[in-house]
């Protein structure tokens, strides 16, 4: 499973994430939970220097390979189509964070409608060549239909979590996922249960990510949460499926995509060639 996480303010955005990722197995007929491993990449810059990113959640491979490899192809697709001079949508004076996430779901639609199963996630946030401020898109692919849509435009501020947010929910919403249900077993209408969670939340929600926030804050909030989460299904009954190194980037208008902190499978010293662009 995963824990994503995206705090973003007018000045910046902030993208955190856990490394672990469930490997299922077939067992006959049925799935079942194989391996936890906690080593896999959820954040990619989809542009090397341009101040666009993207972290996955959901689905974990198409066709044997990782999203993390999948998002290397198309990182390199984007690449290509941005050198071109006249480019729209990759001039890098003129993209938008929605042609961003647009591209991510051309990508990966072919690759899910030919294997199907699950739900693959992937929340796109940046500056567009023209915006001030960060806006943040989501995308969606499953079984239910395909989905692309913005959860914030730019100026705003707000925190955006997927994954196993309960954690998170019940820390900054003031209540857990279970809420709804809770009300139903205490005699609450089942077609109220859920819209009276809904009101509680906002009730009890606290805002932690406001205009004017540093960077440094942002930063500092959006590794809390990720770190919150895996302290909280560590130590809740059953497989602890968020976990592993956290990792964390920023982004900003002027500076780009910038890696704040980092896994490596490999020593640093014995390659001294290696750029700051994500999974090279």
């Amino acid at each position: 499973m995963t824990i994503v996480v995206a705090v973003v303010t007018p000045d910046g955005l902030v993208l955190a994430s856990d490394s672990a990722t469930t490997q299922q197995l077939m067992v006959g007929q049925q799935t079942t939970m194989g391996s936890i491993w906690n080593s896999a990449n959820k954040i990619v810059n989809l542009r090397k220097c341009w101040p666009i990113g993207a972290m996955t959640f959901g689905r974990a491979t198409f066709a044997g390979r990782s999203i993390a490899t999948h998002c290397k192809d198309l990182r390199a697709s984007i690449s290509s189509a941005s050198d071109q001079s006249s480019g729209e949508p990759w001039n890098e004076a003129a993209f938008t964070v929605e042609a961003a996430a647009r591209a991510v779901h051309d990508h990966f639609g072919p690759l899910y409608r030919a294997e199907p199963g699950g739900i693959l996630g992937f929340l796109v946030g940046g500056f567009g060549g023209i915006e001030q401020s960060p806006e943040m898109w989501q995308v969606l692919i499953g079984e239910d239909g395909e989905a692309v849509e913005q959860l914030m435009p730019p100026g705003e501020a707000g925190i955006f979590h997927q994954g196993m947010t309960d954690a998170i929910t019940r820390l900054v919403d003031g209540a857990g996922q279970g809420l709804g249900q809770a009300l139903v077993a205490m005699q609450v209408d089942a077609s109220e249960a859920e819209r009276a969670a809904d009101q509680a939340r906002q009730m009890l929600s606290i805002p932690l990510a406001w205009q004017g926030m540093p960077l440094g804050e942002a930063i500092d909030l959006a590794r809390f949460l990720v770190d919150t989460t895996i302290n909280f299904v560590r130590f809740s009954p059953g497989h602890a499926m968020v976990g592993g190194p956290i990792e964390i980037a920023a982004v900003t208008k002027h500076e780009g995509f910038k890696w704040v902190q980092r896994k490596h499978y490999y020593q640093q010293d014995l390659n001294p060639m290696e750029g700051s662009g994500s999974w090279s």
